[in-house]
């Protein structure tokens, strides 16, 4: 009678593995027979037919997580219940086998990473799915419901033009320490000689070219005109907490606001206006993505933010865009399995009654590399569509100033850089060296427009190749000089 009813069982299973067998029948089969080794047949059977499949074992909205292995317990843990903060879940394990089980519904859409926990302290990646996604901790395995779509433009296809990459360390006088810094320039960038870029800079920007795979993205969307060629700026940070959240993130701000952004201006064809540059970064990379762009408004009108952690310092990034409105277009995303301490419909209520030009995205997703390298392409398009033209370039035009030709270029004592303003007011000259560190910081005020000339003293500086910058509180304009004795 045992045989016949295994028999009838795996009869019935090998029938209908790929039709309407499924795992609640599965689980009814087991139940139906005593003997362990007869469970194991079973098992093994339907094993080898998931496997084939895919694991986890997805039926309708239900994620089956499985674990098939000699262990006394198995406990999942991932984006879905915080990685443990929300409590571990703990798998049903099939008396007399090895069989661990946990069902769990989740939307179509969801896509969610995680780690089996074996023996209350073994935490690994699921050892039957392939579908693996890079976090700042290392690789986690991949939960991705039917209903969500792989993002193509993070790979690299034949017959894509690359963009090239430059690095190299700027100094910081604002933070004390000097940041590595990674160039991104769009392919046709050295032949474009008339042609001017906007800018993206990019907070952790070493984990959004490693984890990220973003100049694969810039590359794929520059290739299907999905945005207008940019330039991006990847700046590597040295203690991340403490510059983007902590002590140092005004530094920080200052120092990316009036250091790397006239460095960057002053060496790459970029449009030197706040419309053309983007600040944006994840997580604490988002939170001083907000308060730069808050604190640097005439920088930075764009602020792009991936999950943003705005809770440090009290909410401080939060309250000071509902309670100091600047003009600065944002746009921001955040997943629903992740707690970022901000009632985001609340939130972004007061954006909208405050006039803010604003966009924001919810996805069935938790808090990693998994969402934010899939929404790369959101931000960028949002930001810098096909055919982008500047906002209020024309009327920036009207309070541009224009710089002559510096001379005498090389320099030995002293180099005059002619002028002509439009709009009197205060204006501000920097002068940096090839590591960025800032050499000359001098400022002059004009009561009327017209024609101006300022002398740069550079009969103390080393030979050389220097850069400065001259700005107002509108624009920046920029260029070398060669000191040579």
């Amino acid at each position: 009678m045992r045989k016949i009813l295994l028999i009838g069982l795996l009869t019935l299973f090998i029938s209908n593995a790929n039709s309407q067998f499924t795992f609640h029948s599965f689980l009814d089969s087991i139940n139906k027979i005593s003997l362990a080794a007869d469970k194991i047949i079973l098992i093994d059977s339907f094993f080898n037919q998931m496997n084939a499949v895919g694991i986890p074992f997805i039926e309708g909205d239900t994620a089956n997580f499985i674990y098939y292995g000699d262990v006394v317990s198995v406990n999942v843990a991932g984006d879905f219940n915080g990685w443990g903060s929300g409590g571990l879940w703990l798998c049903n394990k099939i008396p007399e086998t090895n069989f661990f089980y946990y069902s769990r519904v989740f939307e179509q859409t969801a896509r969610l990473d995680y780690k089996f926990i074996l023996n209350a302290g073994n935490w690994i990646l699921d050892p039957h799915n392939p579908n693996q996604v890079s976090g700042g901790f290392g690789p986690n395995s991949e939960l991705a419901m039917p209903g969500y779509v792989q993002p193509w433009e993070i790979e690299i296809y034949d017959g894509v033009e690359q963009g090239t990459i430059e690095s190299f360390s700027l100094a910081s006088p604002e933070v004390g320490k000097s940041f590595n810094i990674q160039i991104y320039m769009p392919p046709g960038y050295e032949d474009a000689n008339d042609f001017a870029y906007s800018t993206v800079y990019v907070h952790d920007g070493h984990e959004y070219i490693s984890l990220g795979s973003m100049t694969n993205v810039l590359n794929n969307l520059l290739d299907s005109n999905k945005i207008d060629p940019l330039i991006a700026v990847f700046i590597k940070p040295n203690d991340r907490t403490d510059e983007y959240a902590g002590a140092n993130r005004f530094n920080y701000a200052q120092y990316v606001s009036e250091t790397v952004v006239p460095y960057i201006d002053a060496n790459y064809k970029t449009y030197p206006h706040k419309e053309s540059r983007l600040t944006m970064g994840a997580s604490f990379g988002g939170n001083t993505s907000g308060l730069i762009a808050h604190t640097y408004p005439k920088v930075f009108a764009n602020s792009g933010w991936h999950s943003p952690a705005l809770w440090p310092n009290d909410g401080e990034v939060a309250l000071l865009y509902i309670t100091d409105k600047k003009d600065v277009k944002i746009y921001f995303n955040v997943g629903t399995y992740e707690n970022l301490g901000i009632d985001w419909p609340s939130f972004t209520d007061e954006l909208t009654s405050l006039g803010y030009e604003f966009e924001w995205k919810q996805f069935y997703e938790g808090h990693s590399w998994g969402q934010w390298r899939a929404t790369i392409d959101d931000i960028l398009q949002y930001f810098f569509p096909p055919g982008f033209t500047p906002v209020n370039v024309e009327k920036s035009n009207a309070e541009k100033f224009s710089i002559g030709k510096i001379y005498p270029n090389p320099s030995s004592s002293i180099a005059f850089l002619p002028f002509t303003i439009s709009t009197p007011g205060e204006y501000n000259l920097n002068v940096y060296n090839q590591l960025g560190q800032l050499i000359i910081n001098d400022s002059y005020s004009y009561n009327t427009a017209g024609e101006r000339s300022i002398e740069i003293e550079t009969s103390q500086l080393y030979e050389g190749i220097y850069y400065y910058v001259l700005r107002n509180s509108k624009e920046s304009l920029s260029g070398k000089i060669v000191v040579k004795w």
